[in-house]
């Protein structure tokens, strides 16, 4: 039998067992933890978040020093949706003591996918003289809604003075040609360049940087400068070198106070010029296969040591849509065991040329 501590109740003349005394300081432990000062659940941090998460790439926006009546920015503030569902949008707005100061206008829509983003562009206009303030709201559905972004800015009351710069404004922020064959040019999408500011706006350069920046090319009619008030516009076209997402930047470097936003681009490469190839396979008997592998040549016995597939494919079919007409291409194909390293020894070769 476990030896057990008593303890005497002195009004009653009864023993309080151990247990007793263990329950309290259970209690006790249960209390502090409801109130926040220990943690009793241990190390959540490699529980996945269940449903939609608004993460802000800032929580402040400060313009710095304007005259009253000149407009600063555009800032941009980018909206992601970090969980695993998707985001619902309510509305984005401004508020707080000098919110007639500020102006927004994003491409965020009702709902962001997840792992999707969009932008929000904030712009200062003050009225009076002195420090502004205000605050932009986003209303979704995650917790911890509506997200709040204080603004700030400070006006000097000098407006011909201070007024008396360039402003780069360039819209849209971004640009996105999706399902483009490889190796073929998609239809031109143009950005345009606004000088709202008071000055000549000079570009010192212009173009295209980033991972995939030879699979976009840009054409312009600014020029050397942009008068006040004045625009011009920037046509970009895509031509995908390989298949998959395709990501790059428009960059303009001019004498704007703050710069200038780069131009986000963005697209996939599909099948070169409508082709593709098409396998199939029959399943491996084997129990613990848990996909297969697709190896590619342009000579008979010439395949490459590296699979067209990223991951094991589930499934006896595969699409290979970076090819190119008139070229002619041979296939092995191999199962994949459960460790995801062991291949089994390759399929009979196939062929196949392109017209």
């Amino acid at each position: 039998m476990p030896h057990q501590i008593h303890l005497e109740n002195s009004r009653r003349g009864r023993l309080a067992p151990r247990r007793a005394v263990n329950a309290i300081i259970t209690l006790f432990i249960v209390l502090v933890c409801c109130l926040g000062l220990v943690c009793c659940r241990g190390n959540n941090a490699g529980i996945a978040a269940i449903g939609p998460a608004a993460t802000l790439s800032a929580t402040s926006l400060y313009f710095g020093s304007y005259a009253v009546g000149a407009t600063a920015g555009p800032k941009i503030l980018s909206l992601t949706n970090s969980g695993n569902t998707a985001l619902a949008i309510t509305s984005i707005t401004l508020t707080g003591v000098n919110a007639k100061d500020f102006a927004q206008k994003n491409n965020c829509g009702i709902a962001l996918a997840a792992g999707a983003k969009c932008s929000v562009q904030v712009t200062f206009k003050p009225s009076a003289a002195g420090t502004r303030t205000g605050i932009l709201n986003i209303t979704d559905n995650p917790t911890g809604s509506p997200q709040a972004v204080i603004l700030s800015g400070t006006a000097t009351g000098k407006y011909p003075d201070a007024a008396a710069s360039p402003t780069a404004v360039l819209s849209p922020s971004g640009l996105n040609f999706s399902g483009q064959a490889v190796h073929t040019t998609s239809a031109p999408q143009s950005v345009t360049l606004t000088n709202s500011g008071t000055t000549a706006l000079s570009i010192s350069g212009l173009g295209v940087t980033g991972a995939n920046s030879s699979d976009f090319v840009q054409n312009n009619n600014c020029g050397s400068s942009v008068a006040a008030s004045a625009n011009c516009t920037i046509v970009v076209l895509f031509t995908p070198s390989a298949v998959g997402a395709r990501v790059a930047a428009l960059s303009i470097s001019e004498n704007a106070s703050g710069g200038s936003q780069p131009v986000s681009l963005s697209g996939s490469g599909g099948g070169g010029g409508g082709h593709n190839v098409v396998l199939s396979w029959t399943a491996s008997p084997t129990s613990d296969v848990i996909g297969y592998n697709v190896y590619r040549g342009t000579t008979s016995g010439g395949e490459s040591s590296t699979p067209l597939n990223s991951t094991p494919i589930n499934g006896t079919t595969y699409a290979d849509e970076d090819v190119t007409a008139g070229a002619e291409y041979d296939y092995l194909v191999t199962s994949v065991t459960s460790d995801g390293v062991t291949q089994s020894a390759p399929s009979n070769e196939a062929a196949a040329t392109l017209p």
